[in-house]
């Protein structure tokens, strides 16, 4: 059954980022059992630049929308419009993210049942490559007066969905639109059939766009649902949004456990630099602060560093992606614990620090604290920065297991290092896969500490000898203290770790 109440909706605007662009102009068909009810449409002021490009596209001026009424003026009218109607517009989920930040700016709820033509026409004709608008005016012969101009694209909509009525039975459009309805609006250039062969299991997944450049790694216990939520239509981030438009394909890789996933995520950003993934891309240099004593006073040393051996972890108290987030985290802990700047290297001075003048330091720049006071209240302050020791007498084997694909993985780790994994299919043949040297990475430390911290019982198994053996010939390793094997299971718990 089609539904009775349709408003079928068109928006232009200054660009593509519902999160920073505005809506400048709308246009809305409200349709009642087939039949146009009421038209709405309106040049929107968006207060803000228009581009030449979009003018040029739409034939919109900043001349033209200097008078035109603003979002908030014709709110309420687009609400009414909108009320108890199915919101449809052709790539539904640009049309709708722009009106719900547009409302989200005036602090109004908006949410409402929608479903995309272009979804519509692609589950109605599947035997066609092209579901955008100029394909389907060609090939349905419709007419649109003004293309790029809200309501007329909207009046576009609109045939269109009533040309495949004059085609096909109201039954298998009925069962179109429920199942446009019940699902995320796919993007443009990505297949039903191509998200349908993403697996239900734990993974990375990753998005490519125009020429296979990779836009966004992702990892999730679920592949399929976790692609699926990038294309909800009630979408906000604008990173969201631009993924969306240009994601082409979707590469999924299927893994034991989500230890696997987290591993695997982290080092495909870095080898891949997709441009979306910021917070993970690889970064050649670290800064770190490294202990030191100056006049038998507890120190720090600001340094860049490019490779930590694992044998020099413990003479340091803290690694930053930046110099200036190493030092707004010493400017913290020098309020909170009431150290000295120049102590901390946040103030070159022969003299007495600044904060000491101000009563924020006890005075161990100029030699008036005691060494060990100042030294134990150095030490606490640092103590949530250093990285943990490692808590077992070797290299331990962490094993995952997916019963629904067989997949089997063990993880090979000594003194928070990766050294590679050992990899099981369902036909039980193996494949041992070196990860890194004996080198350290923050990325990989912190999700192996996550991971044995959450999990309060973790089985720790001796290292397979075959493993050991394809390592030693495998893999060329400086760090003499690595010790192969560990003489029975041991059992990691949140203390330890």
């Amino acid at each position: 059954m089609l539904p009775p109440r349709i408003t079928f909706v068109d928006v232009e605007t200054t660009g593509g980022r519902s999160a920073y662009d505005r809506i400048i102009e709308i246009g809305m068909l409200r349709v009642e059992n087939n039949e146009v009810a009421r038209t709405f449409s309106s040049l929107i002021n968006p207060h803000t630049y228009i581009p030449q490009e979009i003018e040029r596209l739409t034939g919109i001026t900043q001349k033209d929308v200097e008078r035109a009424p603003s979002f908030r003026e014709v709110a309420d009218e687009i609400l009414e419009m909108l009320d108890e109607s199915i919101f449809v517009a052709h790539n539904v989920r640009f049309d709708y993210g722009f009106l719900k930040q547009e409302f989200l700016r005036l602090n109004t709820a908006f949410s409402s049942k929608q479903f995309c033509t272009v979804r519509l026409s692609r589950n109605l004709f599947p035997a066609y490559r092209h579901h955008n608008l100029d394909s389907i005016i060609e090939r349905f012969g419709l007419r649109c007066e003004s293309r790029h101009r809200a309501l007329d694209d909207a009046k576009v909509i609109y045939e269109f969905y009533l040309k495949i009525q004059e085609k096909l039975p109201p039954e298998k459009i009925g069962d179109a639109v429920d199942k446009a309805m019940k699902k995320p609006s796919l993007p443009l250039y990505l297949t039903q059939s191509a998200v349908d062969r993403l697996p239900d299991q734990p993974g990375v997944y990753i998005f490519y766009g125009e020429q296979d450049a990779p836009l966004y790694v992702g990892k999730s216990k679920n592949i399929r649902n976790r692609v699926l939520s990038h294309f909800s239509s009630d979408i906000r981030s604008n990173t969201e949004m631009k993924i969306s438009q240009q994601v082409r394909r979707v590469e999924a890789l299927p893994t034991a456990g989500e230890l696997g996933a987290l591993v695997l995520e982290s080092q495909l950003i870095k080898k891949l630099l997709p441009l979306y993934n910021r917070r993970l891309r690889l970064k050649h240099e670290l800064i770190a602060l490294r202990e030191s004593r100056q006049n038998g006073y507890q120190t720090v040393k600001i340094e860049p560093v490019t490779a930590i051996l694992p044998l020099g972890l413990s003479t340091y108290i803290g690694f930053f992606r930046s110099r200036k987030q190493a030092k707004t985290y010493l400017t913290k802990l020098r309020a909170e614990y009431y150290l000295c700047d120049k102590l901390l290297q946040l103030e070159n001075t022969q003299k007495a620090c600044f904060s000491y003048r101000l009563g924020l330091c006890r005075g161990a720049c100029i030699g008036k604290e005691s060494v060990l006071r100042y030294n134990l209240r150095h030490s606490e302050a640092f103590a949530s920065a250093k990285i943990k020791p490692w808590p077992f007498p070797g290299p331990i084997a962490l094993s995952e297991y997916h019963p629904f694909s067989g997949l089997r993985e063990t993880f090979i780790v000594n003194k928070w290092c990766l050294i590679g994994s050992l990899q099981t299919d369902d036909n039980g043949a193996e494949q041992f896969i070196p990860r890194n040297k004996m080198v350290f990475d923050l990325d990989t430390y912190k999700i192996l500490k996550g991971y044995l911290f959450n999990q309060v019982h973790i089985e720790i198994k001796a290292v397979p000898p075959d493993t050991l053996r394809q390592i030693k010939e495998e893999m060329d390793f400086t760090d003499r203290s690595m010790q192969f094997g560990i003489g029975e299971s041991g059992r990691a718990t949140e203390e330890q770790v």
